[in-house]
């Protein structure tokens, strides 16, 4: 079961990363609601960051260089507009329960507010997904794309199994550094 890709331009990487999640997970995050917790404190200075990433909460995509990016969360039967990213970071799951993922800035986790306006929503049917991060930089081919850079999200799934984990946590994605 495919879904139709969503491509987002202009995205600001807050804090030097985004963030892929499904916000009804994040109630299972520690105790009482997560709605104006500082999320990124907690996920960076305990085991609970850890947890969350392996058991399929949310995804982040850490050490981007500031800048404005065109992010697309796409199946992996749909193609690619691009070819041949930079880098590429493999391996991480996603468990869909609400049929809508957020994406935005790490730094939206600072006092999270999942209603927040500037959050980009993207419809996916529920079940598990394997994911695929690839970050690509544009050139004078994509003129119909006023960013220098791109990331993609590639979603493989669903199903009804979690698949395994075998992501690198300190994996950074910045196409800058990574000759």
């Amino acid at each position: 079961m495919t879904f139709p890709a969503a491509r987002f331009k202009g995205c600001f990487p807050e804090l030097f990363g985004f963030v892929l999640l499904d916000a009804t997970g994040l109630g299972d995050v520690g105790a009482g609601s997560p709605v104006g917790r500082n999320l990124l404190q907690l996920f960076s200075t305990s085991e609970q960051g850890d947890r969350v990433v392996r058991d399929g909460i949310a995804i982040p995509a850490q050490n981007i260089d500031p800048g404005f990016y065109t992010v697309l969360v796409r199946h992996a039967q749909s193609p690619s507009p691009w070819q041949d990213p930079k880098v590429t970071s493999a391996g991480w799951v996603l468990h869909v329960r609400s049929e809508e993922l957020l994406l935005c800035g790490l730094g939206y986790l600072t006092k999270w507010t999942p209603d927040d306006p500037r959050h980009r929503r993207i419809s996916v049917p529920p079940g598990w997904y394997e994911v695929e991060i690839r970050g690509h930089l544009l050139g004078p081919d994509d003129l119909d794309d006023p960013d220098d850079a791109a990331y993609e999200f590639v979603l493989s799934g669903p199903t009804g199994a979690r698949p395994t984990f075998h992501a690198h946590l300190d994996h950074g994605l910045n196409l800058i550094d990574n000759d």
